[in-house]
């Protein structure tokens, strides 16, 4: 018998296994502390097989990495501007594509856009004939409501990143003032409520018209 330390020591002092630059190259991040520390990792896009971890997930790592191992013909990365300007600079002659899991992502982002753009111009529908009401809701923001802290720190980035840009400062130029992530879409957005897509949009239900604080503006009606 062993221990789970000695079986994790004997396998990390395993030489890693031999490859050669693949056609097909996959960059994405990960996070080593979420919000704080971040690399890039490098895969062979046609084989999954992992190739290799950068410190951070800057342009500049990614160039070196690619003109040290020429041959790439395709790029498949995700959307972070950072690793587009890299493989721009190491790699010219590949061709840049996004993974089927951005794709999907940018899909069901714009597609959430857009319906709670246009939830407001759904008519409800009449009380039916058992006295149900169907409630309709709209993306109003409660002017009461507490923001979240990742409300609030979203606000903040969008602040601070339109304040540099009205200065004249560039995108680059701000993220490596800020040391921040994400700036070129804190740029983008007119308003910090385009921040807040994905995980970071508060989800709503068919009761928040009824929970603490707000009046349920009709209710059942009759007895059951």
């Amino acid at each position: 018998m062993v221990s789970r330390t000695t079986l994790l020591r004997l396998l990390m002092a395993l030489p890693d296994p031999p490859w050669t630059a693949p056609r097909v190259l996959g960059v994405d991040d990960f996070a080593t502390r979420r919000g704080q520390h971040y690399g890039t990792v490098l895969i062979n896009y046609e084989t999954g097989q992992p190739l290799d971890l950068l410190p951070g997930r800057d342009a500049e790592t990614l160039a070196a990495w690619l003109r040290e191992h020429p041959g790439l013909e395709i790029i498949c990365r995700d959307r972070a501007g950072v690793y587009a300007d890299g493989a721009r600079t190491g790699a010219p002659q590949a061709v840049q594509v996004a993974d089927p899991f951005h794709l999907w992502q940018n899909f069901a982002t714009a597609v959430e856009r857009r319906v709670r753009r246009h939830n407001v111009c759904l008519k409800p529908p009449d009380a039916d004939e058992n006295s149900i009401v169907h409630i309709s809701f709209t993306d109003e923001q409660d002017p009461t409501k507490e923001m979240s802290p990742i409300e609030t720190r979203l606000s903040e980035r969008h602040r601070v990143v339109h304040t540099f840009l009205d200065q004249g400062h560039g995108i680059r130029e701000i993220a490596r003032e800020l040391h921040m992530g994400a700036v070129r879409r804190a740029a983008r957005a007119e308003s910090p409520e385009q921040l807040l897509t994905g995980r970071h949009q508060p989800r709503r239900t068919q009761l928040d018209p009824c929970k603490p604080g707000r009046c349920c503006p009709r209710r059942w009606q009759g007895s059951r």
